[in-house]
């Protein structure tokens, strides 16, 4: 499947604009690939962005550089699982095979040729940031039997008032 050039093209505009520097991967048929390192308020310290531009849409990537090992799975699971609960755009992930943590998200866009609102594409990359760095001291607490994934969540909550 090829990948939208205009598509990427104004995501790569909105990234310089911002002064936010990235790698990009690009194939003739396949998928465009911009791959971001940020710095995020929080005990895991960075994130890792995976923009993957398609025909016509694009999804985003957060994963950070920690994972659930096998005893705390299903401990992560609950977790993000009572995180994603009422969510109305993108949701963290848990791969149970290696414990891989992620927040996505995805955007459809009708037609490619007609200009991105600069407010659609920042609100597309900065929220899977704003979700990790909000939740992630919660999971750690989780992963490190520090709180229960309730007690993690409900403080989240109530902090978040």
């Amino acid at each position: 499947m090829a990948y939208s050039n205009e598509i990427a093209t104004q995501i790569e505009a909105f990234l310089e604009q911002k002064g936010i520097h990235c790698s990009k991967n690009t194939a003739p048929d396949e998928n465009c690939i911009f791959t971001i390192k940020f710095k995020i308020n929080s005990k895991v310290q960075s994130v890792t962005l995976i923009i993957i531009v398609r025909d016509n849409n694009f999804s985003i990537l957060a994963t950070i550089p920690i994972s659930a090992d096998e005893d705390h799975r299903l401990a992560a699971a609950e977790f993000l699982t009572r995180a994603n609960f009422n969510m109305r755009i993108g949701n963290f992930e848990l791969n149970m095979l290696d414990g891989e943590i992620r927040f996505k998200t995805y955007s459809q866009v009708p037609d490619p040729t007609v200009p991105l609102p600069e407010k659609f594409i920042g609100n597309a990359i900065f929220l899977p940031l704003n979700m990790i760095e909000r939740y992630a001291d919660g999971l750690l607490a989780v992963l490190f039997d520090f709180k229960t994934p309730k007690e993690a969540i409900d403080e989240i909550r109530m902090l978040s008032q």
